[in-house]
């Protein structure tokens, strides 16, 4: 198989993560890219990672400090991943494609909707293959999810109810999530959900939310970030900071279908942690599984009672998974991997499902499925949660999108000078 030679953009603990996940795709048998590069503003980040990758993929990537250097050493490489802090994404994707790059961009693609709009008008320009990282769907466990939908097992969808709570006054994994301007844990996080809550329902129209700022002080807590991906950065993180990023937000959704939803977004809960998922419909609600943990499903039918497990399988007959998450997660129809497949496995393989999709749309010319405009409606939800909460009044994605109002994203664009 030939391999598409690529750069990693971004070599903190997301780099990292995506790193392991080119490991994942390594040891599959059906690598279709192949780590030549790592670039990053500090060059003892890059180095770093490419010690790692040294380890991991078996030979050392070469490091730089910057694109453009980097593609006048290396013209070779055809695409770059983007993991630098979520602020920075736009930036760095415009450059990319003005240097003649295919990408793929953690998500979210932007803090602001002109954020995006820039994207989107420097990759038309490009003609070149834009994918956003929204794993999230590609989990074995969320593609039984939405075949149990589409298959009508619980009739015509009526309503999604989600919720979290917890972080109490802690960092959450890295201090720029608390900073409005460069990051953010509600639109960081938020994205992922709208993600799912879209994947299985359909289309947002219109959001109406409260947001607030419940702890403007957060501390270091006893661990840093997801799993141990950020650990070598630990003793960067201050042990306290300003926080002016939204920690609660509570929103009300109305899709383009007529279901309705409820959405709990809360990073400053104290006590007793908690997460919820329900899905109703006319004929019975379903608990979807939860991303990268692998436990099982439960769906309640009128009539028949509670399902779970592998017998949900029984539902949807010709559910079947590709080749590659076949191979990664073990089998083509999986009813839950708990206790087989690990966190950080199951993490790393939904990654590497991008990669090898990122290498598929480049020589075959075909579209992602979480492509430019996708991601820009996942954030448009986020945003318009916000949106609302500043002007007291529901706010339709329309509205976000087309940037007809935009006072929460105007700090935004202007620290960004866009």
């Amino acid at each position: 198989m030939v391999r598409i030679p690529i750069a990693i953009v971004g070599a903190g603990g997301m780099g990292g993560r995506h790193l392991r996940a080119l490991g994942a795709l390594y040891e599959s048998g059906m690598a279709n890219v192949e780590l030549v590069a790592v670039c990053d503003l500090r060059e003892d980040n890059a180095n770093h990672l490419a010690d790692l990758a040294e380890q991991m993929l078996g030979s050392r990537p070469q490091v730089f400090t910057s694109m453009e250097t980097m593609q006048k050493q290396r013209p070779d490489i055809e695409a770059v991943d983007i993991t630098t802090d979520s602020g920075s994404h736009h930036k760095v994707a415009e450059i990319a494609f003005e240097l003649g790059y295919n990408v793929l961009c953690e998500k979210p693609l932007s803090l602001t909707v002109r954020g995006c709009n820039r994207v989107i008008e420097a990759w038309k320009k490009s003609g070149k293959v834009l994918s956003v990282g929204e794993q999230e769907r590609r989990d074995p466990m969320c593609r039984l999810n939405k075949a149990l939908i589409d298959a009508g097992v619980i009739g015509k969808p009526y309503a999604f109810l989600l919720g979290s709570a917890s972080g109490g006054s802690d960092i959450i994994i890295w201090p720029w999530r608390h900073y409005k301007n460069i990051g953010g844990i509600f639109v960081d996080a938020g994205v992922h959900a709208v993600d799912q809550i879209m994947y299985y329902m359909g289309d947002i129209e219109e959001v109406f939310a409260v947001s607030k700022v419940w702890e403007p002080k957060r501390y270091k807590g006893e661990r840093i970030g997801v799993a141990n991906f950020y650990d070598h950065w630990a003793k960067e993180v201050p042990d306290e900071i300003d926080a002016d990023a939204e920690d609660m937000v509570i929103s009300t959704l109305k899709f383009k279908s007529g279901a309705v939803g409820q959405w709990t977004s809360f990073y400053a809960a104290h006590g007793e942690p908690m997460r919820y998922g329900m899905i109703y419909g006319s004929k019975g609600s379903m608990e979807p599984a939860k991303q990268r943990r692998g436990d099982p499903l439960t769906v309640t039918i009128d009539g028949v009672g509670k399902i779970s497990g592998d017998e949900v399988l029984e539902l949807v007959p010709d559910f079947h998974l590709d080749e590659l998450p076949a191979r990664l997660f073990g089998s083509d129809r999986i009813g839950s991997y708990a206790g087989r497949v690990p966190f950080e496995d199951a993490d790393r393989f939904l990654v590497a499902l991008e990669y090898y999709e990122l290498g598929q749309c480049i020589a075959d010319g075909t579209t992602p499925e979480v492509d430019a405009y996708v991601g820009r409606k996942d954030l448009a939800v986020c945003n318009a949660a916000l949106e609302s909460s500043v002007l007291g009044r529901p706010v339709t994605i329309e509205e976000i999108e087309n940037e007809q109002t935009a006072e929460y994203e105007a700090s935004i664009n202007a620290h960004w000078k866009i």
